[in-house]
C-alpha cells in the first residue's frame, strides 16, 4: 500500500508540475470523495482542486475518455475544468469558495434547486455514443462478489418490472449523491460526471432519492414542482428501489476489495432504504403484479 501511495504521489507531483510549470506548490487531502482522493492545490496563490482515483478504480469499469466528453456538454453545469489526464484520471479544476454539499446547506429550496439542476441536464438537446446500463452493472458489481452481506427481498421482480418500462434516452449524471451537488452563494453547482452517459432521467431522480435518504413527502414534493415535468411517482419509486439494489452490490464489491468500513456501511444502508421504503412505497403495486 505504501508503494501505490508514493506512485499516486508522484504522478500528481508531476502533473502539477507539468500544468503549471513550477514546483513550488502546497497540496492538501480533503476528507472528501468516496472513489477518488481529492487534495487542495495551492500554486502562484490560487487555489485548485485536484481529483485522482484510488486504488481498485479499475474495478467500476470507468473510462474517463467518456467522462471528458461528457464535460464538453455540461459546462453550464460543472465547476470549470483545467485539466483533465484521461490515462490517470487525474482531473483538476477551480476551487469555488464558500461552497456546502447538498446535505450540508440550510437552504430551505435546495429540493427545487437540486431539481432544476437536473432538469436542466435531462432537457439538453444533446446525445453521447455510450450508455449507463443499470442492469449490465448490477451483475459486474454482483458477479464480482464472493462474500454477500446483503440481500434485497423481490430483487428478481423489481427488476423485470423496472426492465419493462426502462428508456434510456437521457444524458445523465447517474450518480447524485450529496458530495456531488454543491452550493454557492452565487449559484448551484453538478459535478464528477465519472458515471455520466444516456440513461432513463428516472434513474437520475430516483438516485437524487435514494442516495440522499429523502423520504419527506413533503421534500419529494418541492422536488417534483421544480422539475415541473410529467412524471409518475410508481415509476420513480420503482428505478429507486433498483437503485438501492444497484449501489447496494456496488458497495459490497467495494468492502470487499477495499476493506474500507465506509462501504459497508453504504450497503447496509441501501439494503436497510430498499427494505423500509422503497419496498413500502410500493407494496400496493407490487400485489398488483
Amino acid at each position: 500500500m505504501k508503494f501505490e501511495y508514493n506512485v499516486h504521489m508522484q504522478i500528481i507531483d508531476q502533473t502539477i508540475q507539468n500544468v503549471f510549470q513550477t514546483r513550488q506548490y502546497s497540496l492538501t487531502k480533503l476528507d472528501k470523495g468516496i472513489s477518488n482522493h481529492n487534495y487542495l492545490l495551492c500554486v502562484n496563490q490560487k487555489k485548485y482542486i485536484i481529483r485522482s482515483p484510488k486504488s481498485e478504480h479499475s474495478a467500476l469499469h470507468l473510462q474517463f475518455e467518456k467522462e471528458k466528453e461528457v464535460l464538453l456538454h455540461v459546462k453550464d453545469l460543472d465547476v470549470e475544468t483545467l485539466y483533465f489526464d484521461t490515462i490517470n484520471g487525474i482531473k483538476i479544476t477551480n476551487y469555488v469558495p464558500h461552497v456546502s454539499e447538498f446535505h450540508e446547506t440550510v437552504d430551505p429550496k435546495k429540493y427545487a434547486k437540486a431539481a432544476l439542476l437536473l432538469k436542466k441536464l435531462h432537457t439538453k438537446k444533446v446525445e453521447v455514443s455510450f450508455f449507463f446500463d443499470p442492469f449490465f452493472k448490477l451483475e459486474q458489481y454482483k458477479n464480482s462478489i464472493k462474500f454477500p452481506i446483503i440481500h434485497f427481498d423481490q430483487e428478481e421482480k423489481i427488476l423485470n418490472v423496472v426492465k419493462e418500462i426502462y428508456i434510456p434516452d437521457t444524458l445523465c449524471h447517474n450518480d447524485v449523491v450529496q458530495g456531488n451537488i454543491l452550493f454557492s452563494p452565487q449559484r448551484e453547482y453538478l459535478i464528477d460526471w465519472e458515471y455520466g452517459a444516456m440513461n432513463d432521467r428516472r434513474f437520475d431522480i430516483a438516485s437524487f432519492f435514494s442516495e440522499n435518504q429523502i423520504m419527506d413527502p413533503e421534500s419529494r414534493n418541492q422536488f417534483y414542482e421544480a422539475y415541473h415535468l410529467p412524471i409518475s411517482n410508481t415509476e420513480v419509486c420503482l428505478f429507486e428501489a433498483m437503485a438501492d439494489i444497484l449501489w447496494g452490490y456496488w458497495a459490497n464489491m467495494l468492502y470487499e476489495k477495499r476493506k474500507e468500513l465506509i462501504y459497508k456501511q453504504i450497503a447496509t444502508e441501501k439494503m436497510e432504504h430498499y427494505h423500509h421504503f422503497s419496498l413500502h412505497s410500493l407494496s400496493s403495486f407490487i400485489h398488483t403484479l
